[in-house]
């Protein structure tokens, strides 16, 4: 059996794919002398992805050669494709002949059901020389339907290695045995290979398994370090196989020890592993990255989100009210210090405009105009759990604005009388719940000729993951309606396509 350690990859969830570049080095010395046999680092992301993703998303050619030299030419060397990335076969050819005899291992992850749609994928990858596994997601769907196996298998000509992903941390015991069992009978030459989530703390015990029913690879990431609940720690299996099984010789653990120290600060801060939401999510077969994105959005306590996943109810609300309303110029408050910094300036120059609307993007700053005397007229965006930060005196007399689509996870009270609801938001589904998503909405409802921003200060990249995945999503919202508004910020920004000016100037 292989070990394949994907460290680098699956933990770019959490950071972007930026790593400290010391810890970088660390980690690679260290894989050089342990019984690692297999490196994935990341991503040979598409140059036409808009979003900012680091090094280890987008793999260079010199970058790949630096890594394969570090860690010597006993290692295998995989990267991961995502599809989604692709628009056709000949451009991922061109992408990945870059790579050819410096990378040994592609692989791709596929949901079991549409492997008819990679197939001239896989061909034109095949043609190339590499070594492909086929990361076969949702496999608790395997577990009692032999012909999607079947069907999988007829390409088999395509691909190498068949690899079991857990991809909601669902599978427990018996349940790899029996998908392995079913492989094996339809084809038992083919090599397998197998990737835990830990959301049921089950990511050793289904990987001994695995092991015991002869598999051919075997994932596992330092400090479980992975997308949501997280994988097999790699410490942990070589602990095993060396000190329990004694297949495997380990000289020196002491080695091993400063790099998942290293890891285990971030995991501090970053906070991956199991938890509550990702335990009920692997129990009821959902998306953990549907549990992550709601941690990782900050709109919801922990709370809302066990009650969403495990019940995940329906709830119909009747707003049929629009904001009717058209407005030359609207300021869009924020949630960021610079307004509570600058409070005093934004009442002056509130004052001096009473014509200026007012959109509450976040409810984190609203205590502070609570005793402040302003006659410009104000909505709130409410989104996530929002309007139970709000109190109940600010609740009476103010006016709240929603998604045009309320998802079912955003808490609104039983009397509607002063909700409105949007017209459009047009900005792709996975983010048009956002605050900044429906403010921006709302500006574009009412034609407002200029659009001034404050608190909308950004975060630095060594910010922790929570905070940074919010800075990605305001700024791909912000990418959206670039051309659409004229957005200025008033208050020092690090978001881009924002055009700057000052409050200070405005006021004189």
């Amino acid at each position: 059996m292989k070990i394949l350690d994907c460290t680098l990859r699956d933990g770019g969830y959490y950071t972007n794919w930026d790593f400290d570049s010391k810890l970088v080095e660390d980690y690679f010395k260290l894989i050089k002398v342990l019984p690692i046999d297999i490196i994935e680092v990341g991503y040979r992301g598409n140059i036409n992805k808009e979003s900012y993703l680091g090094e280890f998303y987008f793999l260079t050619k010199n970058n790949l050669k630096n890594i394969k030299s570090k860690i010597g030419k006993n290692k295998k060397l995989s990267v991961m494709i995502d599809l989604k990335d692709w628009k056709n076969p000949k451009e991922l050819k061109a992408n990945l002949k870059e790579c050819k005899n410096i990378v040994d291992i592609i692989r791709f992850a596929v949901n079991p059901k549409k492997i008819n749609n990679l197939k001239n994928f896989l061909k034109e990858v095949k043609n190339l020389g590499f070594k492909i596994a086929l990361n076969l997601m949702y496999s608790h769907l395997l577990i009692k339907n032999s012909n999607l196996i079947k069907s999988i298998l007829k390409s088999k000509n395509l691909f190498d290695i068949i690899y079991i992903v857990d991809s909601y941390g669902t599978l427990i015991s018996n349940d790899v045995k029996k998908i392995i069992e079913k492989i094996k009978i339809i084809d038992n030459k083919i090599s397998i290979g197998f990737h835990a989530h830990n959301n049921l703390e089950m990511a050793l015990s289904n990987s001994i398994e695995a092991i015991d029913n002869k598999i051919d690879y075997l994932d596992s990431t330092f400090t479980g370090m992975g997308r949501g609940a997280g994988n097999l720690k790699t410490e942990l299996l070589l602990t095993y196989l060396s000190l329990k099984k004694k297949t495997l010789k380990i000289k020196n653990f002491k080695n091993i020890g400063p790099v998942v120290d290293k890891f285990e600060e971030m995991k501090l801060k970053e906070k991956w592993g199991t938890s509550l939401p990702y335990m009920i999510s692997g129990s009821t077969q959902s998306p953990q990255s549907e549990a992550m994105q709601l941690i990782k959005s900050k709109r919801y306590n922990m709370t809302d989100i066990i009650t969403y996943l495990d019940k995940k109810e329906k709830v119909s609300f009747k707003i049929k009210k629009n904001l009717k309303l058209k407005k030359k110029t609207i300021l869009i408050i924020g949630g960021g210090e610079s307004v509570r910094n600058k409070i005093n300036y934004i009442n002056e120059y509130l004052l001096k405009n009473p014509h200026i609307f007012l959109v509450f993007s976040s409810s984190r700053n609203l205590d502070l105009f609570n005793k402040i005397k302003l006659n410009n007229r104000s909505v709130i965006c409410v989104t996530g759990n929002e309007i139970t930060k709000i109190s109940k005196s600010f609740f009476k007399k103010s006016k709240f604005i929603i998604n045009k689509s309320i998802d079912d996870k955003t808490i609104l009270p039983k009397k509607l009388n002063n909700f409105y609801k949007l017209k459009k938001n047009e900005i792709e589904k996975k983010i048009n719940n956002s605050p900044l998503a429906i403010s921006l909405a709302t500006a574009l409802e009412m034609k407002a000729k200029n659009i001034y921003l404050i608190g909308f200060d950004g975060f630095e990249k060594n910010n922790k993951i929570n905070d940074y995945s919010l800075f990605n999503e305001n700024q791909n919202i912000i990418n959206f309606y670039k051309s659409k508004l004229n957005m200025v910020s008033l208050t020092d920004t690090t978001y881009e396509n924002l055009k700057k000016s000052s409050l200070f100037k405005l006021i004189n």
